[in-house]
């Protein structure tokens, strides 16, 4: 299975709190608005990551359809793989994010559905630009369990929000 976002806008101007960063001080992505997703991490993450896609496009804007990576336009593969430094998932991007890669790890394949959901929401922030969020008020909460052992909740904050819609 492979599925397809398209991104709302193909500029971006970065934030001043981004300015710094090399990864996010690209002014165009790649000149095209699509962004191809592609899954390889087999049928136990397919109804979670279409679900998590479905969750992050609501709030980029994008329009999701079925394709694979094209030469020229930005990518997100989601693969298995357990190079995610000791968590469930890990988020890496290639400079001017030309490519992005979620790793998702075998273990997180044994937790129940919600939890997977709810990692790959998490991961396709970070893809679409959301940071980690100090508090746990939204999935952007940088461990899969708030404190009081609750997923966070299911929503982006407004920050995140307007990050995610100019992503």
């Amino acid at each position: 299975m492979t599925l397809v976002l398209a991104a709302a806008s193909a500029t971006l101007a970065p934030s001043p709190a981004l300015a710094g960063d090399p990864l996010w001080t690209t002014p165009r992505l790649l000149g095209t608005p699509i962004v191809y997703v592609e899954e390889h991490v087999g049928a136990r993450f397919d109804s979670a990551l279409r679900s998590s896609i479905s969750f992050v496009d609501r709030y980029t804007g994008s329009d999701m359809r079925l394709g694979r990576c094209r030469t020229g336009s930005r990518c997100i593969r989601v693969i298995r793989s357990n190079a995610t430094h000791g968590y469930g998932a890990w988020t890496s991007w290639t400079p001017g994010r030309k490519t992005t890669v979620i790793r998702l790890s075998a273990t997180l394949a044994r937790k129940n559905w919600h939890t997977r959901r709810s990692i790959i929401d998490h991961e396709l922030g970070h893809a679409n630009g959301a940071r980690h969020n100090s508090r746990c008020t939204s999935r952007m909460w940088p461990d899969y369990r708030c404190r009081n052992k609750q997923l966070p909740a299911r929503t982006f904050t407004k920050s995140e929000r307007a990050m995610l819609a100019k992503w």
